[in-house]
């Protein structure tokens, strides 16, 4: 009896083992079916959209030869457009900018007024998405690194704003603007003497501009150069003779420079 038992004891191991691995051989084999399956699928799909993409230029190209270009009203379009960009109606102007885009295929000059639209309405994200579009086409554009400077300052992204502004400086060093962003994102860098090095350069493209001096006094100042600082705010008393805040920063830094001759003495 003890044998029998044995003998059925087996049998059911044996049956359990077998329906175990043919389970797992089935779902193994789906497995294996529903990957092939799906990089089928896949493969297709990539060839659908590569044949997709290729009808598009192919009717796109034909569409552009097909194309009259209207330079009469490609200009009106855009005169319409700078109209509405003075008054600040930025949805008009993106609506003559938008159809002027479609009479030309020199779409670089539209772009850059499109993308000041959003710039200029607060659509930052679209604005960064455009002039990062336009560089692609033009890198020696310093307006397009001025006004990327701009997005990436609004964004708090210093450090690549000031790359952007670089940028701009090095292709356009006649505009005293550029200098003066850069010096005041070097100065909330707290880099005081690159900063004044770049309200310098802004001084020097504007003499008489009092606001530059004292953004440049005040960076010597706090670099610790009293010297310069000295040098600048007198100045300006020479522009102006009657500025108060001069009068008072320079006998701030006169009283500096006497500590400093004094610890440099004892």
């Amino acid at each position: 009896m003890l044998q029998l038992y044995i003998f059925i004891f087996a049998f059911v191991v044996i049956a359990v083992l077998l329906a175990r691995r043919a389970f797992l051989l089935s779902r193994t084999e789906k497995r294996d079916f529903k990957e092939q399956v799906a990089a089928r699928v896949e493969k297709n799909r990539k060839i659908e959209q590569a044949e997709g993409t290729l009808r598009f230029k192919e009717e796109y190209i034909k569409e552009k030869e097909g194309k009259k270009y209207d330079l009469v009203r490609y200009k009106d379009e855009m005169r319409r457009a700078d109209m509405a960009i003075a008054r600040s109606q930025f949805a008009e102007a993106k609506k003559y900018l938008i159809q002027a885009m479609a009479m030309t295929d020199d779409e670089f000059p539209v772009g850059l007024k499109l993308a000041r639209i959003y710039l200029e309405s607060g659509d930052l994200k679209r604005a960064e998405t455009m002039y990062r579009k336009l560089l692609e086409e033009n890198t020696e554009n310093h307006e397009i690194y001025e006004n990327l400077g701009r997005i990436l300052l609004k964004r708090k992204a210093y450090k690549e704003a000031i790359q952007a502004y670089v940028r701009a400086v090095e292709l356009d060093d006649k505009d005293d603007q550029k200098f003066l962003a850069l010096g005041k994102l070097y100065h909330l860098m707290m880099r005081y003497s690159v900063a004044a090095e770049c309200f310098k350069r802004a001084a020097e493209l504007k003499p008489r501009e009092v606001n530059y001096l004292f953004l440049l006094a005040d960076s010597c100042a706090e670099d610790d150069d009293y010297e310069n600082a000295l040098f600048t705010y007198e100045r300006i008393l020479t522009i102006e003779p009657y500025n108060e805040r001069a009068k008072m920063s320079s006998q701030d830094v006169r009283l500096k420079i006497k500590e400093q001759e004094s610890l440099f003495n004892r």
